[in-house]
């Protein structure tokens, strides 16, 4: 549920200033760094009132999703920025009022769903149609790679009186949807390939008198963070709305003078005969938040051979994990 643990951690009675996190998913790297993060609501206030018309349903579904700081490199479509598109094409062709919109589940995790519910005039109703099969044909041409499975359904519904959101209040919803920023914004310039500055709308739920989207935000520079946040509080306060940050977490920035890695790097090398893979991560570590705790902290982080974490097939390699216990023994004898 986060990283309050370390959060809360008390380390004025520690003196060691070296740290081996045991965080990491596959033996043989070591990683040197990650990004910082923070989980922002970005809420708008919606009113409604009674509509009448044509009910629709839209459903975007099929997509890989994946970790938003591990797979955002990926270029995956995110289910909530493709419904604001959506919604973006119908609105230009009839006037539309949502009813609700709701998609993912949770903030770091690339979103593979999203559903809406909608009211448009009766005579529309073909035209809606029409704007489904088109969309389905778009998407499946830009992420014919990326999320191959990607379907777009649209249904109509009873002819009804209804609870919509105002007009004005729909048009607020879908310039959000469409104009906030998602995916990657900036690439590092220190290490090659690796991603920087990223967020994603993990979130989208419609609530009793609002609309609310949360959005996972890392960067590996606070600079770069703090402006993505600033961001996302310009627009949300220009159409009437507002923000809030949770689980604030700092980078753990790469070191570019580490005794301790090199350390770790030779007795790898003399265990198993090879060098380990030195990498840099966009996804959060503790390391980070220990690191603004610690004065001249110096970290490794690494692991055994884990598999589809944090869900219900998630497996460790035996056979890694005892490796990785032997170097941790040899790591504990250096001086």
């Amino acid at each position: 549920v986060g990283m309050d643990g370390a959060t809360a951690l008390d380390t004025s009675m520690i003196t060691g200033k070296r740290v081996l996190n045991l965080d990491s998913e596959e033996e043989g790297k070591m990683l040197v760094s990650c990004a910082g993060g923070c989980t922002t609501i970005c809420t708008l206030p919606v009113s409604f009132v009674q509509a009448n018309g044509q009910m629709v349903s839209v459903k975007i579904s099929g997509l890989l999703g994946g970790h938003s700081g591990n797979e955002i490199d990926k270029q995956r479509g995110n289910s909530n920025q493709l419904m604001g598109r959506f919604l973006c094409n119908l609105q230009n062709r009839m006037d539309i009022q949502i009813v609700k919109v709701n998609g993912g589940a949770k903030d770091n995790a690339i979103p593979r769903e999203t559903n809406a519910e909608l009211m448009i005039a009766k005579e529309n109703a073909k035209a809606f149609l029409e704007e489904i099969e088109k969309f389905q044909e778009i998407v499946k041409k830009e992420y014919q790679v990326s999320d191959p499975e990607i379907r777009i359904e649209g249904e109509l519904l009873k002819d009804t009186n209804a609870e919509a959101m105002s007009l004005e209040d729909s048009r607020k919803v879908v310039f959000l949807l469409v104009h906030l920023p998602g995916g990657i914004q900036r690439m590092s310039m220190d290490i090659k390939g690796l991603v920087e500055t990223s967020l994603n709308m993990g979130i989208l739920s419609t609530k009793e008198k609002e609309v609310s989207m949360t959005f996972s935000v890392r960067s590996s520079l606070k600079s770069q963070k703090e402006f993505l946040v600033a961001k996302l509080k310009s627009m949300l306060e220009f159409v009437g709305g507002s923000i809030s940050i949770r689980g604030d977490y700092p980078a753990w920035e790469y070191k570019q003078d580490s005794a301790f890695r090199n350390q770790a790097i030779a007795v790898y090398k003399r265990m198993y005969g090879e060098e380990p893979v030195i990498e840099a991560i966009h996804a959060g570590l503790e390391c980070g938040i220990l690191a603004s705790k610690i004065e001249d902290f110096d970290c490794v982080s690494t692991g055994p051979d884990m598999f589809d974490i944090h869900t219900t097939e998630e497996r460790l390699s035996i056979s890694s994990a005892k490796r990785v216990w032997e170097y941790v023994l040899e790591i504990l004898k250096c001086k």
